[in-house]
């Protein structure tokens, strides 16, 4: 007879994974979501218009984010398309965004399919330049600047939230790959 008493508990793609290295601390991001925004069809500028009115805040450009009066932080990655990452606790986190911009967005919560690490401290520049072909020089790469990349053969957004802060989103398929290329980068940097 199945047991009928079986609960499920979601866990993150990291199992919360934080650890100090001296000069940088590596950890998981949790409690944070990310949602694509893409414009239906010919109504870019309704869209625009929606997230200032709606949001607080502007359509990014590519390769900069926008913070919105209401917590969230809009990542331009391209022309047609940007994400919302904000604190969430966790699943259907299209749901306020979506009711926020009505039909003038599709919004697809993307949490799940990625797995976010931040990496922080005076040691960040060095460990990051190691793996990540980016020119992140503070004066070229400033707070608030995202792109797409590579760092040891994985396809990463790297988010710059403070001067000495960034926000690495892989694939939670490779997950553990990424972690692993960061954490070693720092080891061999300290």
């Amino acid at each position: 007879m199945p047991n009928s008493s079986l609960n499920l508990e979601a866990s993150s793609p990291l199992s919360g994974y934080s650890h100090d290295f001296g000069s940088v601390k590596v950890e998981e991001v949790t409690g944070k979501a990310l949602v694509s925004i893409a414009e239906p069809l010919g109504i870019k500028t309704k869209l625009k218009t929606a997230i200032k009115k709606s949001l607080g805040a502007a359509w990014p450009v590519i390769g900069s984010s926008t913070t919105s009066s209401k917590g969230y932080q809009l990542l331009g990655i391209q022309s047609d398309m940007i994400y919302a990452y904000f604190d969430h606790p966790g699943g259907l986190a299209d749901k306020p965004v979506k009711s926020l911009l009505k039909d003038n967005a599709y919004c697809t919560d993307q949490s799940d399919a990625w797995a976010m690490v931040q990496i922080s401290g005076e040691g960040v520049y060095a460990a990051l330049e190691r793996i990540c072909p980016l020119n992140l020089a503070p004066d070229v790469f400033e707070v608030g600047a995202v792109a797409r990349t590579s760092m040891e053969h994985l396809g990463v957004i790297i988010f710059k939230t403070n001067e000495n802060t960034f926000v690495l989103i892989g694939a939670t398929s490779s997950a553990d790959d990424l972690l692993h290329a960061v954490t070693v980068s720092v080891t061999n940097t300290q």
